[in-house]
């Protein structure tokens, strides 16, 4: 049986994921690299078909390999049982790869008769300071200051599959409400913990078990710890799918109810909750780049709740851990995201 088939039977019975293995197949050899490791469960690990020519020029700050999986997840697993859900398309790339792999979706037609426009995209579109070194080294975007709106190059970007999109700019919290199952959420908006709050209360319960899949797009970096202590209090509603850069991937299993998101929010968590939940992301990476680096974010989390001394100890400790690591020191933003904890703690 084809890995695509087997995707799409399992999807169809609801059957669980093995647990995650590094990628065959599709493979190049810079996937290899630190932070550029591939691991899936199969069958969800050969959904690295390529990308279409015209999604592929698409500016975009996700590696290929992230883009040719929710390519390949609209084109092949998903059934229509719910909406796609894209919050945080900045130009436009995520909503393409998903509207292109809709497109070939064999269920394409059943699909839009039942949803004419099953993908809801999300995006601020306004000009940050971070945005203008990407426009300029992409060459898009040319002449926007910080504070402008970006969104008329999105829509460009986007307009082939326009007619599958419900584009929606603003404030998520203004305009992300949806009131139909999700089938595939795509997590890149996280930016503030209200966001992250939002997007849970408003797109969880609203999760297909054994089916719906969810990318959290800022899973495995060192900053936004509050998005790995929110999806890991429902770990036990979850599978843990892969990674893919910094991207992690999960699958509903269980039905999440208003009542499991109040226990989450009405009342701070404790600290050894905050730190477990923290240990427990950091052990989802087989990557020692990756997990030093969600190592470096539990110093930040130990020097919040617990003070500089303990988080100094805790450094310490990491650095004997990461030493090797920390030698080669390959990456620039490894560097940096240490470099940036050394001076918290006082070490530099």
């Amino acid at each position: 049986m084809s890995t695509i088939k087997a995707i799409r039977k399992m999807a169809i019975r609801g059957k669980p994921a093995p647990a995650p293995r590094p990628v065959v197949g599709h493979r190049p050899r810079a996937r290899r690299a630190p932070m550029r490791h591939v691991r899936l469960a199969a069958p969800f690990d050969g959904l690295f078909g390529p990308l279409p020519p015209e999604v592929a020029a698409i500016p975009s700050m996700m590696t290929e390999h992230e883009r040719r999986f929710i390519f390949n997840l609209a084109r092949n697993y998903y059934l229509g049982e719910g909406r796609i859900v894209d919050a945080g398309l900045f130009l436009g790339a995520s909503t393409c790869c998903f509207g292109a792999g809709l497109r070939a979706n064999p269920r394409s037609c059943d699909i839009l008769a039942h949803w004419p426009r099953p993908i809801v995209s999300l995006e601020q579109g306004t000009v940050n300071p971070g945005m203008l070194a990407f426009f300029k080294r992409h060459s898009v975007a040319s002449g926007l200051n910080v504070g402008e709106s970006f969104v008329p190059v999105l829509e460009k970007h986007i307009s082939p599959w326009r007619d599958l999109v419900d584009l929606r700019v603003g404030d998520i919290r203004a305009t992300g409400a949806v009131s139909e199952p999700v089938e595939i959420l795509f997590l890149d908006v996280l930016k503030l913990p209200a966001i992250s709050e939002y997007a849970i209360r408003q797109y969880f319960p609203r999760l297909l078990p054994g089916r719906s899949v969810v990318v959290q797009q800022d899973y495995l970096i060192d900053e936004l710890p509050y998005i790995r202590t929110h999806q890991e209090f429902f770990g036990a509603h979850f599978e843990f799918l892969g990674e893919i850069a910094s991207s992690a991937i999960f699958r509903c299993t269980a039905p999440i109810t208003q009542a499991d998101i109040e226990a989450l929010f009405s009342s701070p968590l404790s600290v050894d909750s905050q730190l477990r939940l923290a240990t427990a992301a950091m052990r989802r990476s087989l990557d020692p780049y990756r997990r030093m680096m969600l190592a470096l974010s539990r110093v930040r989390m130990i020097h919040q709740l617990q003070g500089i001394k303990v988080a100094q100890r805790y450094l310490d400790a990491l650095e004997r851990q990461y030493a090797r690591q920390i030698q080669e020191m390959q990456l620039k933003r490894v560097h940096n995201a240490l470099r940036a904890v050394r001076q918290l703690c006082q070490r530099l």
